[in-house]
């Protein structure tokens, strides 16, 4: 029963430090990739607005997937499928909320 202070010591004194790493060490805060492109590419002529705006053109996953695509086709960003997809994903879990389907293999 001696040791147990210094075993609940160290088990504190290990918790604060990783706790205290993880607020200050900002390298350790994951951004998503699709939120990380939004926010560098689309977000200077994307308000909330346009996503919230009675004519929207994306009204399901798959024309959320082809906005997403002619429009970085359009700003000629060279985007990946995965780029695309990240986005889409992004942005439905921001705005839209559409069901989300696989595409056929």
């Amino acid at each position: 029963m001696r040791g147990y202070p210094f075993i609940m010591l160290f088990v504190f004194i290990l918790f604060f430090n990783s706790a205290f790493a993880v607020i200050v060490n900002p390298t350790k805060i994951q951004i998503p990739r699709g939120a990380m492109l939004y926010e560098n590419h689309c977000i200077a002529c994307h308000t909330q607005q346009i996503h919230w705006r009675e004519k929207k053109q994306a009204y399901d996953w798959k024309s959320l997937l082809t906005q997403v695509d002619n429009w970085q086709r359009f700003s000629k960003l060279n985007w990946g499928k995965n780029d695309i997809e990240e986005v889409s994903h992004h942005l439905n879990i921001i705005y839209y909320h559409y069901p989300f389907s696989i595409p056929d293999q």
